[in-house]
């Protein structure tokens, strides 16, 4: 099995405890519209300005009906919004890649 991350890089809008807010509501509303979602591990603020999270799929098709679905997803919306120059990399990597912390 291999697993999808998407590497998402942007700069923001609008103040970062307004991003940090949006985001986590819209991490719940994708969860819940689709369960292969199984990670968001962190998001960060490069030195440059420009920031950069990592979203998690099971699969890369996964991955991609997530992203078909975000004009039905409001909270992820409203995410987005605060968002500019995003750019989204999709890698895939092999379960066997996972170093569980435990």
């Amino acid at each position: 099995m291999s697993y999808c991350a998407e590497i998402v890089t942007f700069t923001l809008k609008a103040d970062e405890d307004e991003y940090v807010a949006l985001r986590k509501a819209a991490i719940a509303e994708v969860k819940n519209a689709h369960p292969k979602l199984i990670a968001v591990p962190f998001c960060a603020k490069r030195s440059g300005g420009t920031w950069v999270d990592v979203w998690i799929y099971e699969t890369k098709e996964a991955a991609d009906a997530a992203n078909a679905d975000v004009e039905n997803m409001p909270e992820f919306l409203k995410m987005y919004a605060v968002l500019d120059g995003v750019e989204i990399e999709l890698t895939e990597f092999p379960e066997s890649a996972v170093s569980p912390l435990s």
